[in-house]
C-alpha cells in the first residue's frame, strides 16, 4: 500500500466522511418516515445502482462465484450494521448515536486477534477501558438529563453497530487481498440490498416523491463516501487518515442541530471526548494499519 506524503489522501479521507455522514442525517429522516426495513431497503437499492454504475463503468466484467462467495458473508454484517446504526440514530440524538459508534476502531483490535491472529497490544487494552468510561458517560448523562432515562434500545443498537461494523472491516480485510475495492464495494450494495428486499417489501408503504428523491441523494452520498475513503486509504497511512474519521462527531453535531433541532448535553461531549481520546490513542500507540470502507 503505497503511502503519498501529500495532503490529498487527508483531504479525500475527510470529503468521504462528509459524504456518510450527510448520509446519516438522509436516513434519519427517512426511517422517522417508513419502517425501518424498508427504509434500509431503499438505502441499498439506492447504493446498488450508485455502485453499479461505477462499477460496470469502470470494472467492465461481473464479480466471479468465488468473490461473490468471499462477500456474502460480510454482506449479512453490513446488513446488521445498517438496522443497528438506522436504529439508534432513530432513537437518540444523531451527534450521540456517532459517538457511541467510534468504539469500532477499539473492537476491531480485538476482534482482529480472533480472525486474523493479530497481536493486541497494551494500548489497545487500556484504550478499549477509557472507551466504555465514556460510553458510560454518555448513558449516565442521558438518565440525568431530561428525566426520563437512558434509551436501552438506542444504546444497545449503537453498541450493535460498533460491533457489527468492527466485524465487518476485519472481514474486508481479508477479503482486499483478492477482490477490487469497486467488487468490495458493489457487493456490499447489492447482496445487502437483496438481504433486506424480501423484508422491506412485506410493511412496504407508499413513498412521496419527496423520499424517492432524498434516496436518491442516500444512495450517491454512500457511494461517494466509499469511494473516497477506499482511495485515500489506497495512499495513505491509516494511522494518518484514522484523525478524519472523529470529524464525523463535528459534522453529526451540524447535522443535528439544523435539521432536527438537537443540541448535545455536556455529557455528550464529555462521553465523546472519552471515546475519542481513546481511539488516538490506540491508533497512534500501534504500528498496524486499519482499512476502513462504512456501509
Amino acid at each position: 500500500m503505497r503511502n503519498e506524503a501529500s495532503r490529498m489522501p487527508v483531504l479525500m479521507s475527510g470529503l468521504g466522511v462528509a459524504f456518510l455522514s450527510l448520509l446519516d442525517a438522509a436516513m434519519k429522516e427517512i426511517t422517522h418516515s417508513y419502517p425501518l426495513m424498508q427504509a434500509i431497503t431503499i438505502r441499498y437499492g439506492m447504493g446498488t445502482f450508485f455502485a453499479g454504475l461505477i462499477y460496470f463503468l469502470f470494472w467492465r466484467k461481473l464479480p466471479s462465484r468465488d468473490a461473490v462467495r468471499r462477500n456474502a458473508l460480510r454482506a449479512v454484517f453490513v446488513v446488521g450494521t445498517a438496522v443497528c446504526f438506522f436504529t439508534a440514530i432513530n432513537r437518540l440524538p444523531l451527534v450521540e448515536a456517532v459517538a457511541l459508534t467510534f468504539l469500532a476502531p477499539l473492537l476491531m483490535a480485538f476482534l482482529g486477534r480472533v480472525i486474523l491472529k493479530e497481536t493486541v497490544s497494551l494500548n489497545a487494552l487500556v484504550a478499549t477501558l477509557v472507551g466504555f468510561c465514556g460510553v458510560a458517560v454518555i448513558a449516565r448523562g442521558d438518565g440525568m438529563v431530561g428525566g426520563e432515562g437512558t434509551d436501552l434500545i438506542g444504546l444497545m443498537a449503537a453498541l450493535g453497530c460498533a460491533f457489527f461494523y468492527a466485524l465487518s472491516m476485519v472481514l474486508m480485510r481479508q477479503q482486499s487481498a483478492h477482490d477490487s475495492v469497486f467488487t468490495i464495494v458493489f457487493l456490499a450494495n447489492c447482496m445487502a440490498f437483496l438481504i433486506v428486499l424480501p423484508v422491506g417489501l412485506w410493511n412496504w408503504q407508499p413513498v412521496a416523491p419527496s423520499h424517492w428523491m432524498l434516496g436518491l441523494l442516500v444512495g450517491l452520498f454512500g457511494t461517494c463516501g466509499h469511494f473516497c475513503l477506499a482511495w485515500a486509504y489506497a495512499r495513505g497511512h491509516a494511522a494518518r487518515l484514522g484523525v478524519m474519521e472523529y470529524t464525523a462527531f463535528v459534522w453529526a453535531m451540524i447535522l443535528g442541530y439544523y435539521f432536527f433541532a438537537e443540541v448535545p448535553s455536556v455529557w455528550t461531549f464529555s462521553g465523546a471526548a472519552l471515546i475519542i481520546a481513546a481511539c488516538l490513542f490506540a491508533t497512534f500507540g500501534s504500528s498496524s494499519e486499519k482499512s476502513h470502507v462504512k456501509s
